[in-house]
């Protein structure tokens, strides 16, 4: 048979390709997201004042603060909580770029989508 769209057997296979490329990619996808959903990240300031635990969507969950709090101004306090913070949010996005990677790849289209909402501070969000 010449011509390629008579070819029933040869559209069958190229049909059962494309079946069993989309539902690997959609098993990759499910992986991704399950390992984003499951992130949680807890980081410190660089003075050991506060350290801090953020979820997969970058929201605070815990913090614990160094008794040290009680000799410094309050001032103090809050720059290191935020320090804390960044460096969570900055863990998360290194986190999340693992977790992409490994599943759909950091270059896909998908990866790219997936990593849009791990951008830190320092990258524009």
């Amino acid at each position: 048979m010449d011509n390629p769209l008579m070819d029933v057997e040869g559209a069958r296979e190229r049909l059962e390709a494309w079946k069993a490329k989309a539902e690997q990619r959609a098993a990759e996808t499910q992986a991704a997201s399950e390992g984003l959903q499951a992130l949680r990240i807890t980081a410190g300031d660089d003075n050991g004042i506060a350290e801090v635990t953020v979820d997969s969507s970058g929201a605070l969950v815990d913090i614990r603060l160094s008794s040290r709090i009680q000799r410094q101004a309050p001032e103090y306090t809050q720059t290191a909580v935020l320090g804390a913070y960044r460096n969570a949010r900055k863990k998360l996005a290194e986190a999340a770029a693992e977790v992409v990677s490994d599943t759909v790849g950091s270059e896909s289209a998908t990866g790219k989508a997936l990593m849009a909402g791990f951008k830190t501070d320092d990258e524009g969000r």
